[in-house]
């Protein structure tokens, strides 16, 4: 069977959704003998071929285009598309990628005798792309109709979506994984005599609310890593300055996947304040949770509080509060029997996410 991903961005490329379909496609390889994968992505490399090794396969990663609208690949034909619809037995497309979606759209006919599957990472209200909504939920209706299953990644994601309630018997609920390298066995132990070791991992845009982070650390004796780029970078390093908290402050722009294991090892304690509903799921919480990372999350009404469950593996707040940002890492901070206890159930936890579960998922929806 010859499956066809359709992604903005794949590895090296680094994000979310990048590592989901990275998981995905080596897991599925992994668990099955049978299935090829094809990956169309803007890598800004052609006909890269990355071997996979002990399975002898290849996954074939085909450029789209290196023009680009707010982070979206820019082509609305995607000539090569029509051939590889051609070629391919599934095909498997990530939404949100509305510049893709115009394009699926054109090749209609050419998918008529091919699975159609679609996963939904994350609704477009409050992301940057909500400006088109009115165009763009008709034209996504169209596809949701052709598709054969309809994959979200949390139930929460389902509920919060108007538009996925008529397709409720195409549902499937695969909750995304990580990557077994990030994992620990062992629980992280309280630090003593030292100050506290928070980290963030992400791309610096608005919604990541890393702003409420650092003024809630402002008052506080911890130290606190901030890995990742992006166009909120220079604003966030502005506003450590005006804090005057740039001893507490480390930024990492560019962090290679060893350095970002180290980091985790490091750290104590895992904060993602993210602000909006375009923070989908969270795949961070899952590579912190894998090493004994307590986790700090807010109250989204998507995946992000599914992964790491208040009062159980963290402690969730609500968006914007930075008084109850401070207060949470204050509560762990000053609480051993607390704090060692949520990094045991937070590995605990992390077990219901594992790759091999997801691989096998997707390939029984793949092979149905």
């Amino acid at each position: 069977m010859k499956i066809l991903q359709i992604v903005k961005y794949y590895d090296p490329c680094q994000g979310g959704m990048e590592s989901v379909v990275k998981n995905i496609v080596e897991g599925v390889i992994d668990h099955s003998n049978d299935i090829s994968f094809t990956v169309y992505s803007n890598n800004h490399r052609r006909n890269f071929v990355k071997s996979i090794e002990e399975k002898n396969r290849e996954i074939i990663i085909k450029e789209i285009t290196p023009a680009h609208l707010k982070s979206q690949p820019l082509n609305l034909r995607y000539p090569s598309l029509k051939n590889l619809i051609k070629d391919n037995d599934v095909i498997h497309h990530h939404y949100p990628f509305p510049t893709m979606e115009f394009a699926l759209l054109r090749y209609f006919k050419q998918m008529s005798n091919k699975k159609l599957i679609i996963t939904w990472h994350a609704n477009i209200k409050n992301s940057r792309w909500s400006w088109i909504e009115k165009i763009y939920n008709p034209m996504i209706e169209k596809l949701l109709e052709r598709a054969d299953a309809i994959i979200v990644t949390s139930p929460q994601l389902f509920e919060a979506s108007v538009i996925l309630q008529k397709y409720k018997s195409k549902i499937h609920t695969i909750p995304l994984s990580f990557d077994p390298k990030y994992s620990s066995v062992l629980s992280k132990k309280y630090p003593v005599d030292r100050c506290f070791q928070l980290l963030f991992v992400g791309k610096l845009r608005k919604y990541k609310g890393v702003e409420y982070l650092l003024k809630a650390i402002e008052n506080l004796d911890i130290k606190l890593k901030i890995v990742g780029n992006g166009e909120e970078l220079e604003s966030l390093k502005s506003l450590v300055e005006m804090l005057n908290i740039r001893n507490k402050v480390t930024f990492v722009s560019n962090a290679c996947d060893n350095q970002l294991v180290d980091f985790y090892k490091e750290a104590d304690l895992f904060v993602l304040p993210s602000i909006n509903e375009a923070e989908a799921f969270g795949v961070v919480q899952l590579e912190a949770m894998a090493n004994g990372l307590p986790v700090i999350n807010t109250n989204l009404e998507s995946g992000v509080p599914f992964v790491s469950l208040h009062d159980y593996s963290g402690i969730t707040v609500e968006p914007k509060d930075t008084k109850g940002l401070r207060g949470a890492i204050e509560k762990l901070i000053h609480n051993k029997e607390l704090y060692e206890l949520y990094s045991s159930n937070a590995l605990e936890r992390v077990e219901t996410f594992s790759r091999q579960k997801m691989s096998e998922a997707y390939d029984k929806i793949y092979q149905s």
